[in-house]
Formats: C-alpha cells, structure tokens, sequence
C-alpha cells in the first residue's frame, strides 16, 4: 500500500486520472448506441500502455479515471465506479497476460508475442469489461434489454480497438527506450507519408469513390520504411479517418438509408477491416524486427568468432596435439558406443527360422548409418503351420529412429500372442508408440499367412503393398488402407486376403530401396525398375536375388558410403506340397 502513497505514485495517479479523462472525451465522441458505450475506446490502450511504462503503480490512476470520465458523462455513482472497476480490471488483465504468455512488455517485440496480444491477451479483458460496464447499466435502467446484446458487442469492439490500435501507438511514441533515430527529414517523411494515409482513407471512405484498398499499400510502405513508428502511426490516422466517416454516414462500411445494416453493424465490419490492416502492418514490423535481432546476433557471434578464432590462433602449435587426441579418443567411444548400439539393434532381427515348411524366406537390413530405423520380424508357428511376418519403418535416421524401433519390437506382443489379428496389432504398436512418436511416424505392414492353405492376410499402416510376382511374372499387388501410425490420427486400417498358390514370390520392402538416388541427380531407382528386377530373377534363389538386388540398389547409389535412407528387404516364397 505504501508503494501507492510515494509522491512519485501521487503524481502519475494524478496525471493518469487526467489523461484518461480526456481520452475518453475522444471516446464519449463516438458514442451512439448509449451514451456511455463507443465504438472504439481510446483510454483502454492508455491504461494499457502505463501498466506496460509504470508498473502497478498506475492502477489507481486507471481506476479513479475511468470512473470519473464516466460520471462526468452520466452522474450516477454506482455505475460510474462498476464501469470503473470493468475498465481497470480489463487492461489490469489484458497487461498480465501480455507478461505472463509472451514474457515480454514490448507488444511488437516477436511475432509470436503480436498473435498472442492480438488473441489470447486482448480478449478476456475486453469481454470482462463490457460484461461489468453494460450489466450495470442495465441493472440501473440506463439500458432497456432489447439492446443489451449490440451494445455488449460495441463495448467489446471498443476495449478491442482501444488495445490494438492506441495501446501500440502510445507504448512506442512514449517508450524512453524507443528513440526513433533518424535524421529531421526523415520524420518529416514520416509526416508525409502519414498524409498520404490519411488523403488514401478519404478517398476508400467516400460515397464518390469506395477505393477501399486504397489506403492499404501507404499503410504497408510507412510500416516497412519506418517499422514500429510508422506501423503505428500510419494504423492509428486511418483508423481514425475510418471510423470518423463511417459514423458520419459515408463509406463503404457505413449505413445506407435504403439498406439494412445498422450503424452498429457498419462499426463491427469496419473493425474488422481495421484489424486485418493493422495486423498486416504490426505483423511486417515484428517479422523486420525479428530479422534484424538474428542479423545482429549473427554479427555478434561472428565477432565472437574471429575473437576466438585469434585467441585459438595464438596456442594453436601447443595444443593441436592434445586436442587431436582428445577428439581421436571421443570418437573412438562414440563408435564403441555406436557398435553396440549396432550388435543390440542386430539382436533385434529375427535369425531365419531352420525348420519352416511350404515356404522358404530371405532378408537383409542395410542401415543408413551404424544404425537404424527399420524393423523386420517373424512369427513361426510349427505347430499351426502358420508364418506371420512384420515390417516397420520409423521415420528419420540414426540413434533417435534405432530407438523408436526398439520401443516397436516391445509393442509386438499382441501381435506375438494373436498372429491372426493383423489390424489390432497395428492398433495396439499405435497404443503403445503415441507418446513417444512426438515428431516422428512410422509405417508398418503385417502379413499372416495359413501354410497349408496357401491364405495369406495382409495389413499395412501407411506402408508399401505387398507384392505378389507368380511363376509366369505376372505381377499382384495387395494395397489394404491404412493411414501412418502417427499420434494424431486413427489408423483406419483395413485388411485384404490372397490365396496363394505354389512359386508364388512374396516381395516386402521398405521405401529407401526404391527413393535410392545417385548423389549427383536427384532421380530415384523407382519402384518399377525394382519389380522388374525381381520379376526377372524370380526363378533364382532368395538369396541371390536378394543380394542382387541389393547390389543394384548400392551401385545406382554411388555405393554403401552414399545410401540416404535404411534399406530392408523380405523375400518369401510359397511352394505347398
């Protein structure tokens, strides 16, 4: 309470409560619906930008302001201290959540903090203070209630435009830490430009000529020329043409005689049109300014640089060798760790069953680096004569997708336990992933087939089709919906069945196999050339069509040293007794 008696507290609550009262003279100017509801509310971007220049310390200024503007222009106590109350509650608000969700004071300081002002912090204050200041005219007969709704709404669009447009204006032209440093002819282009703005919104808000767009690019140019100050300034003249005219009657958001849209209405469009050009205007100056503080952080750590790269300069002949050393034994543990990252990650593979019946198999994993994000697994079940075959691939390269796949081969139990249930192991891997997957996404395909039956079952979660090469060539493919295994979406997947017959050679892959591509051209080893290869080996064994395929892929890369994503393939075929 102390803090508020200071004399330095005295004189601002002094000065505030004056300053609002003449604001507000501005606003009271504009009134129409009720003598005490304007359509754009000046004082409220005051309050805002004394809370955001003096702190706490401005409250009581605010307050006793805003309740003597009000009952100067309406004498009745109750309502003139409730809508005081509304008005200092409102920016009180509007202040803390500027602080609190953009960590910042300065309301064109980012792009992220301006959409956060113009959304999140303006609103609730805006909805709180028309909600107190209109109730209590209702309640003390200054409002009859068939109007009590347009004039809530013009309440609001007042504190709003008040936030937008004046808080901006008054926190840059009176910040002591924003001194605009240019030369006297250029604030005198500044001026001229303002003109301009101000001539173009004429002309937009005129019956003669409705050039609405008019105005737009000086808006834009002042913004660009002179960031923050012409940002403001050029928003806040047209704002103030605008509105001016409208009320007047003249322009295209005013109130025809012959029409049907009220004044109240013509004000809630106009508001509109307001917003968009002055968020375009603030939204330029904060994307310039967020340019210019990355240029200069890059400059400054430039500086640092070079300042480092002397002082390194000046010992480099004395622990050149150290610092070899030094680096040879990290990274001879990052690629110890790495090799057992790769022996783990190995261990993950399934070893190729000795004992399968009616069908034989083959499959190799190449990894991009020591370690990957493509998973392949088996079910055989002997006694069931039944094969259930699983392969995955997690979006990304290296250790962060080696350890998704890891977590994938936890989540095959349902799958281990239920071979058969294709699309609720997909579901349940989904279940177990969502909240470790964060940025990443992962494709999958499960396929179950019958040996004595030749029926195979066949699944996939955004992954590529089964492929089916018979013994003539001709070629299958199997292609069941089913979106990526993502934590955002359902799967959706659906399953689709073959009857297989003897010869026939089941092909399963993921897509680095077929997105190869030589480093020079951007080309890709395409998923036709791969079939056609397959289809002309078919009669081979599986694993030397498999290693051959594998060394096309390799050589149409530039070799194992230049492949740009993980490579698996499976290779099956079916041959009933």
């Amino acid at each position: 309470m102390k803090i508020f008696l200071q004399p330095k507290a005295l004189f601002w609550t002094a000065l505030l409560t004056f300053g609002y009262v003449i604001f507000s003279k501005i606003g009271f100017q504009l009134a129409f619906l009720n003598s005490q509801v304007s359509p754009v509310w000046p004082p409220e971007g005051m309050a805002l930008t004394a809370l955001l220049l003096l702190g706490k310390i401005s409250i009581p200024g605010i307050f006793l302001g805003a309740s003597l503007a009000n009952y100067l222009n309406n004498p009745h106590l109750p309502t003139a201290l409730l809508i005081g109350i509304g008005n200092t509650l409102s920016s009180s608000l509007t202040y803390y959540l500027l602080v609190r969700l953009t960590g910042q004071r300065d309301i064109l300081y980012s792009t992220r903090g301006l959409l956060y002002f113009l959304t999140f912090c303006t609103i609730p204050g805006s909805l709180l203070s028309a909600g107190i200041g209109v109730t209590s005219l209702l309640v003390y007969g200054f409002l009859p209630y068939e109007v009590y709704w347009n004039v809530l709404f013009t309440w609001f669009s007042g504190e709003m435009q008040g936030f937008l447009i004046v808080a901006p204006l008054l926190y840059v032209w009176l910040n002591p830490e924003e001194e605009m440093k240019v030369r006297w002819y250029k604030k005198i282009e500044l001026f001229l430009w303002c003109v301009l703005v101000y001539l173009s919104g004429r002309i937009a808000f005129s019956d003669e000529l409705p050039l609405l767009f008019l105005p737009i690019p000086f808006v834009i140019l002042t913004s660009l020329r002179f960031q923050q100050y012409g940002a403001t300034l050029s928003g806040a003249v047209l704002s103030f043409t605008a509105v001016v005219q409208t009320i007047q009657g003249i322009g295209v958001f005013a109130r025809k005689s012959e029409g049907s849209i009220s004044i109240n209405d013509s004000l809630i469009f106009l508001d509109a049109f307001l917003f968009s050009v002055n968020g375009i205007a603030f939204f330029l100056v904060t994307a310039s300014k967020e340019r210019e503080r990355a240029q200069k952080h890059a400059l400054e750590s430039l500086e640092i640089l070079n300042r480092l790269k002397e002082i390194a300069n000046e010992e480099l002949e004395r622990k050149v060798t150290e610092r070899t050393l030094v680096i040879e034994a990290q990274k001879a543990e990052i690629d110890k760790q790495l090799d057992i990252a790769k022996r783990i990650q190995e261990s993950l593979f399934p070893a190729k069953p000795s004992d399968l019946e009616n069908i034989e198999i083959s499959f190799r994993n190449v990894p991009m680096m020591k370690v990957g994000g493509d998973l392949f697994d088996i079910i055989w079940n002997k006694q069931d004569k039944e094969i259930g075959v699983f392969i995955a691939d997690v979006s990304g390269h290296g250790i962060p997708a080696a350890f998704l796949s890891a977590l994938m081969k936890m989540a095959l139990d349902h799958w281990r336990r239920h071979p058969k249930e294709v699309i609720e192991s997909l579901e349940h891997i989904r279940t177990q992933l969502s909240s470790n997957l964060k940025d990443h996404f992962i494709t999958a395909s499960m396929a179950h087939i019958d040996l004595d039956t030749g029926k195979l079952i066949f699944a996939r979660a955004g992954h590529f089709p089964l492929y089916i090469i018979k013994k003539d060539g001709s070629l299958i493919s199997l292609r069941p919906t089913g979106r990526l295994i993502t934590p955002f979406f359902p799967l959706l997947a659906k399953s689709e069945q073959y009857e297989l017959e003897s010869g026939d050679l089941i092909v399963l892959l993921t897509d680095g196999l077929t997105e190869a591509s030589p480093q020079e051209d951007a080309k890709m080893f395409g998923e036709e050339n791969f079939l056609q290869i397959i289809t002309e080996k078919r009669k081979e064994s599986l694993d030397d069509i498999r290693n051959y395929v594998f060394q096309k892929v390799l050589d149409y890369s530039g070799g194992i040293d230049q492949i740009q994503d993980d490579l698996t393939l499976v290779l099956m075929r079916y041959s009933r007794a």
